[in-house]
């Protein structure tokens, strides 16, 4: 009997949760990762529009989310050169929302961001990824700053 009981209770103790493990977001260490790419980025300072229904949801019941969901946005603002967030832009991007088991990557519609954009062949794109680090949202003046310095004077150490 208590061989049952103790299997009973086995079988229906929790299971550990499983936890996504991010490195937390960092505006500096992201404008090196993208500097150093092989692709050409360009950072954007401006407001993201995009239709919220499209966005992959986290996990549903047992159904894990794709492991990128590609969809229509906008970005408008300015973008970055060596006088600061100085350029007008205006463009149509490809926003590429990644998935890793049932954490997606999230961002708001009409929201204001810091952006690192991806300018390919045929367009722009925008990767979203549950840890975070292509776009900061309501980005503070420091940030601006900060990858301001890292452009101009290029100091990316935030001082």
């Amino acid at each position: 009997m208590i061989r049952l009981l103790a299997l009973a209770l086995a079988i229906s103790a929790p299971m550990p949760a499983l936890a996504l493990s991010c490195l937390a977001p960092d505006v500096l260490r992201s404008y090196a990762q993208f500097d150093a790419a092989k692709e050409e980025y360009v950072v954007v300072h401006g407001r993201l529009t995009l239709d919220m229904s499209e966005l992959p949801k986290g996990m549903m019941g047992d159904q894990r989310p794709p492991r990128m969901t590609k969809l229509a946005a906008a970005l408008k603002g300015k973008s970055l050169n060596n006088s600061g967030f100085t350029v007008p832009f205006d463009r149509q991007l490809t926003l590429e929302v990644t998935c890793l088991s049932q954490w997606c990557g999230q961002v708001q519609n009409d929201e204001n961001i810091l952006a690192f954009v991806r300018k390919d062949a045929d367009g722009y794109a925008m990767r979203v990824s549950p840890c975070g680090g292509t776009a900061f949202a309501t980005p503070k003046p420091a940030m601006l700053k900060q990858v301001t310095q890292c452009m101009t004077e290029q100091n990316c150490t935030g001082d």
